[in-house]
């Protein structure tokens, strides 16, 4: 198979975490051997890419590698670094994987990893000292990029007729937010929950801020 054959037949679609979208390589193995590489450049949810499965799958985009790349040349036409094991997704700390922990240290980190373990906090309390103290700097970040509690749900994204996309949250909003698809009765279409506290850290929709802000002055 020509380089495009091979990546048109393997890149979807797969059962992935949000492990996967930490990786910047992907492999493909056939009968224990590395057939082709690839530099990650994204990796997009698909909904409906099994008929009758609820099951999310993602579609990895990338640059297919060849001769001369490093991570090409390493894996390419050698023995699978995985054992054979029953899931075709498997993950390995491979070192091209590494890259510079972001406090500044320059040591490398685990794959997938920011930082390496307790620097995230050095360098969160670095920034802090930049400000002043912790409440100033919780004051500064507040006005400068909006905290506001009060919006916090997540309206799954939905085509016109309530089927999910698959697509990644991007916002948060305030209850009852009318930018989503409503039914005959007025109800969204959307799936609607609280925001995980992880997810607290999604820009709020402006609209929300405007009548979040309204009901404080009202208050």
């Amino acid at each position: 198979m020509s380089p495009l054959a091979l990546y048109d037949a393997n890149h979807g679609t797969w059962h992935l975490g949000e492990k996967a979208r930490r990786e910047r390589y992907v492999i493909y193995a056939y009968k224990g051997q590395i057939v082709q590489a690839v530099k990650i450049d994204r990796i997009e949810y698909v909904s409906d890419a099994v008929p009758g499965s609820e099951s999310a799958r993602s579609v990895i985009h990338g640059q297919v590698l060849g001769p001369g790349d490093a991570v090409h040349d390493k894996y390419v036409g050698k023995p699978s670094p995985i054992p054979p094991q029953r899931n075709p997704v498997g993950y390995f700390d491979a070192s091209e994987d590494h890259t510079p922990c972001l406090c500044g240290c320059g040591e490398p980190t685990p794959a997938g990893k920011d930082f390496l373990a307790g620097h995230d906090q050095t360098a969160l309390h670095d920034r802090v000292r930049q400000i002043g103290s912790v409440r100033q700097f919780i004051e500064w970040f507040d006005e400068v990029h909006g905290f506001w509690p009060e919006i916090n749900v997540i309206y799954e994204p939905t085509k016109l007729d309530g089927t999910p996309t698959g697509q990644p949250h991007t916002m948060r909003h305030r209850l009852g937010c009318d930018h989503f698809y409503v039914d005959d009765r007025g109800r969204p279409n959307n799936r609607v929950r609280l925001a995980k506290p992880s997810e607290m850290t999604l820009p709020p929709c402006k609209t929300c801020i405007g009548t979040a802000a309204k009901a404080a002055l009202e208050r």
